[in-house]
């Protein structure tokens, strides 16, 4: 037992003999406590960013401020959707427009 408790790096056949030692009805605190460790273990490892990706998201996140910095005014976004709303309730199949 003290080998694998010296050792840097414990065995997955240590850790289950520890286990297999523990009685059963510790099992749920032990389950409890080992999940409560692994959530307070910082994370070494990073996102892999690939390159190409976010070059295309950078693009994209670029576009959707764009449109947002736009300085047009409410009366053109109106007219816009007037225009819209006309132009998809023609030839209709159905009597009842598409946005009443």
């Amino acid at each position: 037992m003290a080998d694998s408790i010296s050792s840097p790096h414990p065995s997955l056949g240590s850790l289950l003999h520890e286990i297999e030692a523990t009685p059963p009805e510790y099992w749920t605190d032990l389950l409890d406590t080992l999940r409560q460790f692994r959530q307070n273990i910082p994370s070494a490892t990073l996102p892999i960013v690939n390159a190409e990706q976010a070059q295309k998201n950078q693009a994209a996140i670029d576009l959707l401020n764009s449109w947002l910095d736009d300085n047009e005014d409410a009366a053109e976004h109106q007219q816009t959707w007037d225009f819209l709303k006309t132009a998809l309730d023609e030839d209709r199949l159905s009597d009842r427009p598409l946005f009443p």
